[in-house]
């Protein structure tokens, strides 16, 4: 990545023979010590960040900054800077294992020289990792926080701060539990390492083939039946992956051809993959690691995040799928041929699916039992690649086939690993600038301030603004992480609960995937579709209308969120479904024939009303919902034919 010579990270055959067999290397020992510290106990936490993020400063140096092709001086010289930086990396994270006790033991530790060299040294290098793996975004924000932070006596008002020394800075930073070793590398460490090696074991084993028949047998045969199974999929992969853009990248490949294939337009068919893709993070119970960070924050049980949970993902792929049956109906898109479709009693067997569902089953149930999610990635990983290896029989050229995609899943991992963990360290930095600048603390008072002054609406559409600012061009974990900084506190404050305060920043931040100006999920699913972004930009904002509107569900129904009781939870599904049809419609303006503009534009507002949970609103809604429907039947296509109904294929 440091020079235009490199060319794919994901794969690290591409490179010599010698940085390869380094790079695989490097990757078994990462791996081998996660999956340790997770099945038989963590190290302490300041070895266990360090040990992690300098194994992966050294992978990136060998393997994604400096693979060099060709010869001559300038070839040498990269090849050069390139051992430099893996060298560095292991001193400057070495000497933290080193002097642990030290730093842990003592109060206000003052930087010799050669730490205050580690640690510009180490900081500026985790900074470009996140450059060069996750693009511009969160380094322009750690370089300006830096930068705040130093020089903030210099900016008059309420936004300055009488400024930090550098020396008290480097200390915080490098030699202090709160600086790049803090909570969020630590999850890095110990909580998202392990599930990204989970999900690379899953795809290494065939899940990507197991998740995309299954889906297939369940959509394949309705209406659009291509972008309902992209749905389906992005849904499966993303609750895994935890990245936006990745799930995209992996699933978009086979959706989104298909769906150009039966006629949707470029525009539409990368919406559906980038807008199904961003909801992969909000399905439980894994949501891309989401639930472990929230409960990690908000000091509660996991199972109680994604009890929470269950009902909004359920309310916004309801919405998808049915904006997507609208389309479908709308553009008369057909179905999958039968000969398309795999036959449920070939996948439907212990050989295709069974692996992959006790694999899932066993992890959630040990989850579930009250095991920490690091035990249960680790049970659920030796039970996948035990089933694996197993299942494949005794002949030997079958096993070493099956060796050889486990390193390839081993690859993988470590470069899945290696592209988020600078961002996550990267993020820890600006999360403690935040806290030590007193700019968070600012923020939210600014919050605290509308919304005293303009009332609980206004205070959350501003948070809700400055969580999706705050996500922009990030994974999940990271953008939530920022944005619950800043606005949870602020939400908290102005009288939500936190469950409802985190889940409300959590959805917000992740909106950002799809909103512009920084949508890097349609940036990359417009790529796959050979299409401008801007139209796959518009289709997917539609698309993901639900998602828009769930922070002010949490908000004003907490129900949503099964608080309370379950009379108020029923009616709050009920009614959430109304909504979802109300929007999914209004949007689309369809639903057996064409709907004009105006009543579409009622049909929405009907629709957003619902999330104010006034009886009236709920009652319009209700009307509006039954008047639609009701003019829609009674009014036929002079053929006596409904416009746009599908002859091919069954209905929802």
């Amino acid at each position: 990545m440091m020079s235009d010579d490199y060319e794919s990270d994901d794969n690290l055959r591409s490179m010599p023979k010698p940085l390869w067999l380094l790079g695989l290397f490097l990757a078994i020992v990462l791996v081998v010590f996660h999956m340790y510290t997770a099945g038989f106990g963590r190290l302490s936490p300041l070895s266990q960040r360090a040990f992690h993020v300098g194994l992966l400063l050294v992978f990136l140096a060998v393997c994604g900054f400096g693979a060099v092709r060709g010869g001559g001086i300038r070839a040498g010289v990269k090849r050069a800077l390139q051992l430099a930086i893996a060298i560095f990396a292991a001193v400057a994270t070495g000497y933290i294992l080193k002097e642990e006790t030290r730093l842990t033991e003592s109060f206000g530790v003052i930087a010799e020289a050669h730490e205050m060299v580690f640690a510009i040294g180490l900081t500026a290098l985790v900074i470009y990792a996140a450059r060069r793996t996750t693009g511009w975004a969160l380094p322009i924000l750690a370089v300006g926080m830096l930068a705040y932070a130093l020089y903030g006596n210099l900016i008059p008002g309420y936004w300055g701060h009488p400024g930090m020394p550098l020396d008290y800075l480097i200390e915080h930073l490098y030699l202090g539990a709160e600086g790049m070793w803090g909570t969020v590398t630590g999850l890095s460490a110990n909580l998202i390492a392990i599930f990204i090696i989970f999900g690379a074991f899953l795809m290494a084993t065939g899940a990507a083939n197991s998740f995309m028949d299954l889906a297939m047998l369940i959509a394949g045969r309705f209406p659009g039946g291509a972008a309902k199974v992209s749905c389906i999929s992005s849904a499966m992969f993303g609750m895994l992956n935890g990245a936006a853009v990745a799930n995209v990248a992996t699933t978009g490949n086979f959706t989104i051809p298909s769906m150009k294939r039966l006629g949707y337009r470029p525009s539409f068919a990368g919406a559906v993959e980038a807008t199904g893709s961003s909801g992969g993070q909000i399905t439980p119970p894994i949501m891309g690691a989401g639930a472990f960070v929230m409960a990690e924050l908000l000091g509660v049980p996991y199972t109680t995040v994604v009890y929470a949970a269950i009902l909004p993902a359920i309310m916004f792929f309801v919405c998808v799928w049915l904006s997507i049956d609208v389309e479908a109906r709308r553009e008369q898109m057909r179905a999958f041929d039968a000969s398309e479709i795999p036959k449920a009693r070939e996948v439907l067997t212990f050989r295709r699916v069974g692996p992959l569902l006790l694999t899932l089953g066993i992890t959630i149930g040990i989850m579930f039992s009250g095991y920490t999610p690091e035990y249960a990635a680790f049970l659920g990983i030796c039970t996948n690649l035990g089933l694996y290896l197993i299942m494949g029989g005794v002949e030997r050229v079958n096993f070493v086939q099956r060796l050889r995609s486990l390193l390839k899943g081993i690859e993988m991992a470590a470069v899945s690993i290696g592209k988020l963990m600078p961002l996550l360290v990267a993020a820890q930095i600006v999360l403690s600038l935040i806290g030590v600048t007193g700019i968070g603390i600012k923020l939210s008072e600014a919050i605290i301030s509308v919304g005293d002054g303009g009332g609980l609406l206004l205070g959350t559409l501003l948070a809700a603004v400055v969580a999706l600012v705050m996500g922009m061009g990030m994974p999940t974990t990271a953008a939530y992480l920022l944005a619950a900084a800043v606005a949870a506190p602020a939400l908290i404050q102005l009288g939500l609960d936190p469950l409802v305060a985190h889940f409300f920043v959590f959805y917000s931040a992740l909106l950002s995937a799809l909103t512009p100006p920084v949508c890097t999920a349609v940036f990359t699913a417009a790529a796959i579709a050979r299409t401008p972004w801007w139209p796959v930009c518009v289709d997917s904002m539609r698309l993901a209308l639900m998602k828009y509107l769930l922070p002010f569900f949490f908000v004003f129904r907490p129900s949503v969120l099964l608080e309370g009781t379950w009379q108020n939870i029923a009616w709050t599904a009920f009614m959430a479904f109304v909504a979802s049809w109300l929007l999914a419609v209004g949007s689309g303006r369809f639903f057996r024939r064409r709907i004009p503009s105006l009543v579409a534009v009622v049909l929405v507002l009907a629709g957003i009303g619902v999330a104010a949970d006034y009886m009236l609103a709920d009652a319009f809604a209700l009307a509006v919902a039954i008047a639609t429907v009701t003019v829609q039947l009674l009014k036929k296509a002079p053929n006596g034919v409904e416009v746009g109904k599908p002859s091919r294929a069954r209905g929802l």
